[in-house]
């Protein structure tokens, strides 16, 4: 499942396996970022409900702890509001990892009963579905003298934040001698990083730290059933359970992924890395018997403006082990930036034939101009075809043909998915997920022998790896302020900062949109597949066109799995030393100093080949040659030279 954050992905996942979305809310939705690990679901015919839950490690946890007092620190200095101090701290930046789940927030703590007041806006306008919905279910696992001390100790959280803010921005500006009125953008950013190095020294910032890890890690106490496994540190690896009860079963597996606000305080959410459920689960609206499903859902695609931003790893390495890729999207709004990548995405490393596209939200999609259902398609197919056309510009003309044999069955319109629905012959949500179903379960069908051979010639390869190295270093070198780019933004200082201690310290190979392993990994792949898909003669001349595309999707399939080994080692897990060096530059002048290691970084693991070769450039061009040969012999494919 692949889709933008709000499109509906995991309620399509909720019609598939058939729970209910009042009484069980597995897996949890919400119209905001919800879904934050990935998620697992395997549909059995044994009567039995089993999961296990794995969790972030110690360092991952502690380090988002860190990074939400700081925020909230920050956001003391800067407005002096409770209310926002509260909100940094209880939310991480990035809106993955959220404190308030596991200590609660003071609406949620406060909160002794459901009245109309919580859902009327200043407009005096009540939200009737909201207020019906909480008035049924206002039930929380915690109980008043337990929501009473969580509250107090999220105040004593606050008060203790509050006091490490006390030394003003003047204050330490004064002590480092920078005037405030005549500072310079580089004086501010310096002044930042001061005030974040001089907290991190202070042994009341890490002892508030301590504390509220500490109370995390007393969450774990809340598990009464299953097996609860430790690694050496004695922090929490994972958790098994098994039980015949589904009732009692997804009560206790909603720990791990639910965003209900009464239970604020004791879910386990955010410190959930992965959850696989196998369970006898099945859609209530499908008649075949046989229903054998492996769901995979995570987290949503960001709204990004650019549709040559990069998928995420975590979600293309995905690809590779999936039979089909349902992309979820907005009817209401379709076809935006995001979507566009993934069509990129699928058809540059080969996995166009496993794409199904699922249009949510159709009952939105009104206007005096579309009165009839058929228009109203045409109106959405018309946004799938300017992103098709998108690829094709990048990819070329037969990129654009494959992505349109979606519209030969492989196109879905669903409407207000969230609800429950008998089926029955009139029904048209029921129709499109019933065909849904069928194109899912023919993309395991073993595609046609190509028995055609193409062949290469990579002589002038190394034009390819020269455009795609170009292709990562320009908007980088921008988004560096280390040259101007008028159509790219460059990046805040502190998100760069952010995004060298995630790849240096947390082994996380992206920071919210920054995502260079990705970038890399795109850039390579989109020049690659121009050049598998453009091969000097095929064996046989006349193969039939199918056969063609099959054998070069075959190439691309291998490649897609090769970069993703050879990307990650080279610009990741080879040089964290050098992440974790530019993340360490403290003081004034750091900002240039660490963009500067950043490209030193970008430079060592994909060098641009210039007219004049060097050692570096041409070991790496032998590298990526290697790879391709691997690749189209693999595919079936040839290089003759």
């Amino acid at each position: 499942m692949v889709g933008t954050t709000g499109a509906g992905k995991t309620t399509v996942v909720r019609q598939l396996i058939g729970t209910d979305p009042e009484k069980e809310r597995f897996p949890s939705t919400s119209s905001a970022k919800t879904t934050i690990s990935n998620i697992e679901l395997i549909t059995t015919s044994e009567p039995t409900f089993k999961a296990v839950v794995s969790f972030f490690d110690k360092n991952y946890v502690r380090r988002h702890i860190e990074e939400c007092v700081m925020a909230a620190v920050k956001a003391h200095l800067d407005t002096g509001k409770e209310n926002e101090v509260e909100n940094k701290f209880l939310v991480h930046s990035e809106q993955r990892f959220r404190l308030s789940y596991l200590l609660g927030s003071s609406k949620s703590l406060s909160a002794s009963q459901v009245d109309e007041e919580q859902f009327t806006d200043e407009y005096n306008f009540i939200d009737e579905d909201d207020l019906e919905e909480n008035l049924e279910q206002t039930i929380s696992e915690i109980s008043s003298d337990e929501k009473e001390k969580l509250l107090q100790k999220l105040s004593s959280y606050i008060a203790r934040i509050q006091a490490l803010s006390k030394r003003s921005r003047q204050e330490i500006a004064e002590e480092f001698d920078i005037d405030l009125v005549k500072a310079t953008k580089d004086d501010l950013e310096a002044l930042d990083g001061l005030i974040e190095e001089k907290l991190y020294e202070q042994e009341n910032f890490q002892s508030l730290v301590d504390e509220v890890f500490d109370d995390v890690e007393d969450k774990f106490d809340y598990l009464k059933t299953g097996n609860l496994t430790k690694d050496k540190s004695k922090w929490p690896s994972h958790w098994e359970y098994e039980s015949d009860n589904r009732e009692e079963f997804i009560k206790i597996i909603n720990k791990f992924s639910s965003n209900y606000a009464p239970n604020f305080g004791c879910l386990l959410t955010p410190l959930v890395e992965g959850i696989r459920v196998a369970a006898p689960f099945k859609p209530t609206w499908y008649a075949d018997e046989d229903v054998k499903l492996v769901l995979m859902d995570g987290e949503g695609l960001g709204h990004t403006p650019d549709s040559a931003s990069s998928i995420s790893t975590s979600i293309t390495k995905r690809f590779q082990i999936s039979d089909a890729i349902i992309l979820v999207d907005n009817a209401a709004q379709p076809m935006q930036a995001a979507p566009t990548a993934v069509l990129q995405s699928l058809v540059s490393s080969g996995h166009h034939r496993k794409l199904i596209v699922c249009f949510t939200h159709f009952d939105e999609v009104k206007g005096v101009n579309i009165p009839t259902i058929a228009m109203r398609k045409d109106h959405v197919l018309d946004s799938f075809d300017n992103s098709v056309s998108a690829v094709g510009k990048t990819l070329g003309q037969r990129a654009e043909r494959v992505l349109k044999e979606c519209k030969g069955g492989r196109i879905f319109f669903l409407s207000k998915t969230q609800d429950i629905f008998e089926p029955h012959s009139k029904s048209l949500i029921f129709h499109e997920f019933k065909k849904m179903m069928e194109a899912i379960k023919n993309t395991i069908v073993p595609p046609a022998p190509t028995n055609v051979i193409p062949v290469y010639d990579d002589s002038n390869l190394v034009l390819n790896i020269q455009k795609a190295a170009l292709e990562f270093h320009k908007p980088w070198e921008a988004k560096l302020s280390l040259k101007r780019d008028p159509e790219i933004r460059p990046e805040h200082w502190a998100r760069i900062k952010a995004l060298t201690r995630r790849l240096g310290e947390m082994f996380i190979d992206e920071y919210n949109n920054l995502k260079p392993v990705a970038d890399l990994i795109t850039r390579f792949q989109t020049h690659l597949y121009l050049f598998a898909e453009n091969p000097l003669s095929w064996e046989p001349e006349h193969a039939p066109d199918e056969m063609k595309q099959a054998s070069i999707d075959n190439i691309n399939k291998e490649l897609d799995s090769r970069l993703h080994e050879f990307f990650s080692e080279r610009l990741f897990t080879d040089q964290i030393k050098n992440w974790h060096h530019a993340y360490s530059h403290r003081g004034t002048g750091s900002t240039r100093v660490r963009a500067y290691d950043v490209r030193d970084i970008y430079n060592d693991a994909a060098p641009i080949p210039g007219e004049v070769p060097d050692s570096q450039s041409s070991a790496f061009i032998k590298e990526i040659r290697e790879i391709l040969r691997e690749a189209v012999k693999e595919g079936g494919g040839r290089i003759d030279n």
